[in-house]
């Protein structure tokens, strides 16, 4: 494991939008990083950062005044973390990959691209093998999941490895905040329930797959879980949550099934990455919990809850599981997962074409 001796520069794209803003928070107060670049759309470039912010005070002097650069760079640090929309993470990101840098995307371009690592830390951190050895710097991608999928499959991933999911139907409850912004309108929301997401439900239902699969060869073998989704979006402001009913091999104890959700310690334990808490789930007792209110900023953000763990009549196990969709299901989770690339020896030398 590598622990970094000095800061490794980084830059962040779309870095005044609803998630690149909550990664550069996360940025200026983190022991590994340094934040030297940030990048925005066209419209905002040569502006300084602090002139894009909701509140310019709450920056750092010295990252206040970094001027905000075209996406497309040109950028010096090696290390890049892009909350750049789909389209355009789908023509920046490779460029930047062909410059020699190693990008972790939080965009959806790249998530089911064979050769693009998908990772959860804790579930599936040797999927970084699509990369390259550890140890050795690489030019590349990695991609994080889905906001609804991470906490989906997080829960799902210490069942799978003790009895085997064979298949799941889940309902999302999404946050707002989870359309970016401006959002859905209040007028839409207020008293409503929108019982479709576009997008969502296709992503839900393959993702896990890739997640839970074994990497071996230069590809991943997906599982094999049967994933029926409906998403929907909620008058939450963060925070998803996703009701599962589950259909395991196996026919274990609920206390069993408790048991194992309350002492997985998840893959990434000893690598000890600052953003991750030291229990990857949090089994709540009561059985109106989890509640997106209450539970969201467990961990700074980066906590999942799981809840009403109870008997399915059709599939046999149904439980609740939620997480803040804005940290853990995406600024946070794009922040470990360059934490993951860091400890793992993979981040290229600083320099480049910038």
């Amino acid at each position: 494991m590598s622990t970094p001796t000095s800061p490794i520069p980084v830059a962040v794209l779309g870095a005044t939008g609803t998630v690149g803003r909550r990664i550069v928070e996360r940025m200026v107060r983190h022991p590994w990083f340094d934040l030297v670049e940030v990048a925005a759309s066209e419209r905002s470039t040569g502006r300084a950062l602090g002139e894009a912010w909701h509140d310019p005070d709450a920056l750092p002097t010295e990252v206040r005044t970094l001027p905000l650069r075209a996406p497309a760079g040109p950028f010096t640090a090696p290390l890049i973390l892009s909350a750049l929309p789909r389209a355009a993470a789908a023509t920046i990101e490779p460029a930047l990959v062909a410059e020699g840098r190693l990008v972790v995307s939080n965009a959806s371009a790249g998530r089911m691209d064979p050769a693009t690592p998908l990772v959860i830390p804790e579930v599936n951190p040797d999927h970084l093998e699509l990369l390259g050895p550890a140890g050795t710097p690489v030019a590349g991608v990695v991609t994080n999941p889905n906001c609804a999928v991470i906490p989906m499959t997080m829960a799902l991933a210490p069942l799978h490895e003790a009895f085997g999911v064979q298949a799941v139907v889940a309902t999302t409850f999404q946050a707002v905040s989870g359309a970016g912004l401006p959002g859905p309108g209040s007028i839409t929301m207020i008293d409503n329930l929108h019982p479709w997401i576009p997008g969502e439900e296709e992503k839900i239902a393959v993702e896990p797959n890739k997640l839970l699969g074994t990497v071996g060869e230069g590809r991943i073998q997906p599982a094999e879980m049967v994933i029926g989704v409906t998403s929907t979006r909620v008058p939450v402001l963060h925070g998803h949550l996703v009701d599962l009913s589950i259909r395991l091999r196996d026919t274990p104890s609920l206390d069993a099934v408790r048991a194992r959700i309350r002492s997985w310690p998840g893959r990434a334990a000893e690598l000890a990455l600052p953003s991750l808490p030291p229990q990857p789930l949090r089994l709540a007792d009561r059985p109106d919990r989890p509640q997106p209110r209450l539970d969201r900023d467990d961990a700074g953000g980066m906590g999942v809850t799981v809840g009403r763990i109870r008997e399915c009549p059709v599939n046999g196990v149904r439980m609740a599981v939620m997480a803040h969709n804005l940290e853990r299901g995406a600024a946070g989770a794009a922040v470990a997962n360059a934490e993951l690339v860091v400890r793992t020896g993979r981040v290229p030398h600083a320099g480049g074409q910038g």
